[in-house]
Parts: C-alpha cells; structure tokens; sequence
C-alpha cells in the first residue's frame, strides 16, 4: 500500500452498527486519518475506486487453532482473504504459550485432527521460549499477516505446574501446583494476554503418543474441578480478562457452573464466552435454554456472559470413523487411536460390533444425531455409494443399516468419506442466534479440523445471511457484531 492511500465512493460502515454511508476515506501509513463526505483532489495518494463497494473495518475471528500454523505460515492468508484482520487463538484450554513440543504434539494433534506428521513438521525446533512473556516476544518477530491475540491454554498450564500424567489422572492439585498455576496464569495477565481458556468437554482427548496408557484420555482442563476454575478465574476477573470456555456438552450442569463464574454479585463480572450455541438436529431447543440462561444469568447474577454462534450450518466430514462425531462413542474413542488394520479387524469383530451399536442406541443427551439417512457419502471405492446416504446404500444390498455402517467401515476404514450437518441446519434459527444479545460470531475453528470442518469464511457468511434476512439481522448490525462489539468484549 502507497504512504498515502484515498477510498473513494464506497458505502462506508464504521462498525458501530450506523447504516452505511457514501464517504471517502484517507489512509496514511495504512491507518484512516480523515472521512470526508467528498474528498479534496489529492495528486500524491493512490486512489482506490470503492463505487458499488463496502468499505467497513477489519474483522475479528474470536475462535481460531492457528497456534501451530502461524510458526511456519503466519501470513494466515485463508482468513486475511475472507477480510479478517484479527485472530484469536489459544481456545479450548490449548495453546503453545507454555509447554514442550511433545506437549503440543499431544494437545493439538487429535483435539484439532492435525495429521501428527505435519505438525511434527510446523514446530520441530520451534518452541525456544521459556516464559509466556517470551512466547509474545517470539510472535511479534513473526511477519504475520492479520493482527494476534492469544488466551493461555488450561491444559498447557496444568502440564507446566503438575505434569504431564499427574495433570491427567489427578483432579485436585496439591497446594503447591494450584499456586503454580495460578503464577503462570499472572505471568500472562501482566504480558497482556486475552485471558484464559478452560475446556470442560470430555470428547477432547489426547494422541497417547508419549505414553499409550494416556490415548483418548480427556485433555487436562477437563480432569480439573469448579475449584481449580474458580481460582484461576478469579485472576482472569482482577486483570479486567476474558474467560474462553467449552462446557460439557452432556452434561447442563456446566453451563450453570460457568454463569456462576462470571457472575457480578458483590464483585466484577467476569467477562466470559462460551463455543457455541448451536441449534442441533439432536436437540433442536437446547440452543433457547442457552440463550435463556444466558439472559437471565446476565440481568439477574450481572454475569457477562456472551456465546459464540456460528454463522453456517456445522457440516462435519468423517475419514471412516475417523470425526469428532465419533469421539462422544466409547467404543471409537478406542478406533480412532488405532490403526487402519487395527480399526478394520474392530469393525469386523463381534465384540466390538456389539459395543458400537450399544453406544449408537444408547439413550440420553447427544452431540451428534445418528441419524443414517442423514450421512451422505462423498468417497468410497464403490462409485456407487457416493451421494447416497449410508439408509440408501443399506436399504439397497438388503442390510441392517447400522450393521450395514460397520461392514462399510471394516472394509474402507478411512477410505469411504461421508459427511453430515449435524446442527445449524435451519436458516431462520441459525441467523436469529447471530443476531441474539447474548451471542457473537465465532466458533469458526479456523485453522483445525480442516479435514473435518472449519469456517474461515464465517464473517462473510455472516454478511451474506444479513442481505439474506435484513429483517433479523441488519448489515449494519452483522458488521458491528464482527469489528467493534467483538473487540468490546475481548478488551481490544
């Protein structure tokens, strides 16, 4: 970009949730120093012809994993090109701030589904800082292309104060670990971190790489107590900080346990955000309670609690057994750890099979539908199967669909590719939770999942929903909600 640059003839959103506006803009240095309504003939400025354009500021990606990709591609070109200016990592109680790279490797590998080869490959002799002071000193040498911004990771820190096993299989630190936390935690307040996140999801497990007896355990957030929470809250509370949580998907207790710590009687709320609200195909009104809680938590406990809502349908695509979907199983928590020939002779063994349907019929609250008529095939050796769903496929060689999953699985593994929406499949619910009080865009999980799921383009879908639907969601308002009351609630 030339020293001086002029917009010209755009319709300007400043991000206050204003209607947009024609005006013209001057940038010096690549910063607006004057709006005019027309500006003045400038000979030494670029100017850029903006008629028939949006010009609004830069967006902000609450939910981002780029932890590992940002050492080796700090460009973050597929978020840039979607018009985000600034990324947040360090969610879901993982981050690179603090810990080894084996650490990583165990973290992020199997929670986010990054092939291990590859992030081998991101952070071998990459990590040479000690502190999470130095950690910030090592991202502002990076020739990064949006501005970033990091909460500290819960399990990094519980690894750093107790160990990598005790930090797993223990839930109340000894005095001294709790108190170590509790300075690592400090440490990142004073170094300007966005505060701290927590993960209280239990479908977040670790490789088991450095010790097979760990495979498919709950990250170490998860082994954590209210406890342990409220004390490393409370530090996130007295630095004005932010509060990242992922509660129990199966269990509402949680949530109640997060309102309770943002809560403002006799103190300051905590500002606390939480992934996601989401209207599911499994429960298609759990997404009200959420708002609902939320709400009442906010005007009531003078919490100040905000959930993240993402603005497309949660499509979700499977290796074989290989998903996210599949973690909340007991029986493919195992698979997943296991090899192709390992999984197959699985899917192939009575046992096994026997164990895997009794988790798919099992009664009770569900992340994923299960629904068979809703996963459909995007690979299989068989040409046949594709577009199909697996009912269809099933229904047509004569078969128990279920039975019929498990022989595709036994035979294919990783080779027969399906896919599902598993929530935010409803257009109107979808847009009207964007345009809720008590959420913000986010959830887009930018940088993991990239072979299952990831939304980089969430603030431009965001935009296209708002023409979609005007009388919900306002442009003027899905611009705000993505620049000034997004940084509003992260404290930029």
């Amino acid at each position: 970009m030339a020293q001086t640059t002029i917009i010209r003839n755009g319709t300007f959103f400043d991000g206050s949730g204003k209607p947009g506006r024609k005006a013209d803009l001057l940038l010096r240095e690549g910063k607006v120093v004057e709006i005019f309504d027309q500006a003045p003939p400038l000979e030494e400025a670029l100017s850029l012809d903006a008629t028939g354009k949006w010009v609004m500021p830069g967006f902000l990606d609450i939910h981002t994993h780029y932890d590992a990709e940002v050492e080796v591609m700090p460009g973050l070109e597929e978020s840039v090109r979607h018009g985000v200016t600034t990324v947040v990592f360090g969610n879901c109680s993982l981050s690179n701030a603090v810990g080894t790279e084996q650490d990583m490797l165990e973290l992020f590998s199997r929670v986010e589904n990054m092939p291990t080869d590859i992030l081998k490959k991101w952070i071998k002799d990459k990590i040479t800082w000690k502190t999470t002071h130095e950690y910030y000193e090592h991202l502002d040498k990076l020739p990064v292309g949006p501005n970033i911004a990091s909460f500290i990771g819960h399990s990094n820190v519980r690894i750093a104060a107790m160990g990598f096993e005790r930090s797993l299989r223990v839930h109340k630190p000894e005095a001294e670990e709790m108190k170590k936390m509790e300075n690592i935690v400090s440490e990142a307040m004073e170094a300007g971190y966005l505060g701290l996140s927590i993960d209280m999801l239990p479908f977040h497990r670790i490789l088991g790489e450095k010790n097979a007896a760990f495979k498919g355990i709950s990250v170490p957030s998860q082994q954590a107590r209210l406890p342990e929470y409220r004390r490393l809250a409370n530090i996130v509370r007295r630095f004005n900080r932010v509060l990242q949580a992922t509660p129990n998907a199966v269990d509402k207790i949680s949530v109640l346990k997060l309102l309770g710590l943002s809560a403002g009687i006799f103190r300051k709320p905590l500002r606390t955000t939480i992934v996601a609200a989401l209207d599911t195909k499994s429960d298609q009104k759990i997404h009200r309670l959420a708002t609902f809680l939320a709400d009442m938590a906010n005007t009531l406990l003078r919490s100040n609690v905000r959930w993240q809502a993402l603005a497309e349908p949660f499509l979700n695509y499977a290796d074989g057994p290989i998903t996210p979907l599949f973690e909340e199983f007991p029986s493919t928590v195992k698979a997943i750890g296991a090899s192709s020939d390992e999984r197959k002779a699985m899917f192939k063994d009575p046992s096994f099979r026997k164990q895997f349907k009794k988790d798919w019929m099992a009664w009770g609250t569900s992340v994923f539908h299960r629904r068979l008529d809703d996963m459909w095939v995007d690979k299989s050796p068989n040409p046949g199967h594709i577009g199909k769903n697996i009912a269809q496929i099933a229904r047509e060689a004569g078969k128990n669909p279920l039975e019929h999953l498990m022989d595709l699985l036994a035979e294919y593994d990783t080779d027969f590719r399906w896919y599902s929406a598993v929530a935010n499949h409803r257009p109107r619910q979808r847009v009207r939770l964007l345009a809720h009080r008590t959420t913000i865009p986010g959830f887009n999980d930018s940088g993991a999942h990239n072979v299952n799921m990831a939304f980089q383009d969430g603030s431009l879908q965001v935009l296209k929903q708002a023409l979609e639907y005007p009388d919900i969601l306002p442009v003027e308002l899905a611009i705000y909600r993505m620049t000034k009351n997004g940084r509003r609630l992260v404290g930029f």
